[in-house]
């Protein structure tokens, strides 16, 4: 995990976050994108998250990356679910 600092928040990459990797829809904007990276901005005062960023990458080769919030992104194919703790991690 890497942390940079801005004026009143650090900057956070989430490198476990679920779509990290995967094909999205952005109905926002109608695109079509691979989730390459998630940072979560959190307050230098609170400690608390105030926002959170996907970047992607086209799917359709046009080079125009974009950002988005990666709670308003759908992925494209069923992303599998953490795996239980059955009782043999503690």
């Amino acid at each position: 995990m890497s942390t940079t600092t801005e004026a009143n928040v650090w900057v956070t990459e989430d490198t476990w976050h679920r779509l990290l990797g995967q094909d999205v829809a952005h109905p926002n904007s109608g695109r079509h994108g691979t989730v390459g990276a998630v940072l979560i901005y959190v307050s230098k005062l609170t400690g608390r998250p105030v926002r959170k960023v996907a970047h992607m990458r086209p799917m359709d080769h046009s080079g125009r990356e974009w950002t988005a919030d990666p709670d308003t992104l759908q992925p494209l194919r069923p992303v599998s679910p953490p795996a239980p703790d059955n009782g043999t991690h503690s």
